[in-house]
């Protein structure tokens, strides 16, 4: 029940991105909504559901920018034939798409990633300590001896 909104948000989001652009090329809207359900589907599973606890909001934001323009340049060649404008199309819709993601992540991290999956992200140790570095701070290049 908790990813209900979050794939409707998706789908809506992502419905936008895809009909501005789509739609100069006079592209069918249900064939358009088809390619944005099956390709935010897709995206939710695989960017936001195991990317982005792991590794967090830069590298899923980048991994679902690749992983749009691909799903997106290969339903929009399947759907509506291969041609050159639909790979700068994908490419365009995989720009905005992604500049949705990197906010939708923040809003996956606070209300729906469960708090042990987010906090996998910022564990260092087995423990979930931070590994940290002692040093010595010696003054004008002097050694521990006090010897240059």
């Amino acid at each position: 029940m908790k990813h209900i909104v979050p794939l409707a948000f998706k789908f809506v989001a992502w419905s936008v991105a895809l009909l501005s652009l789509f739609a100069i090329f006079d592209a069918p809207l249900l064939s358009i909504l088809i390619m944005t359900a099956g390709t935010a589907a897709i995206a939710y599973i695989i960017g936001d559901l195991w990317i982005l606890p792991r590794f967090g909001n830069f590298a899923a934001a980048i991994a679902d920018v690749s992983l749009a323009f691909l799903l997106i340049w290969f339903a929009s060649s399947a759907l509506f034939g291969p041609a050159v404008y639909m790979a700068y199309a994908s490419f365009f819709s995989a720009l905005a798409i992604g500049a949705i993601e990197a906010f939708f992540h923040l809003f996956m991290e606070e209300r729906v990633l469960d708090e042990a999956r987010r906090e996998q992200v910022y564990r260092w140790n087995e423990d979930g300590s931070w590994e940290t570095e002692f040093a010595e701070e010696y003054e004008n290049g002097q050694g521990k001896d006090g010897r240059t």
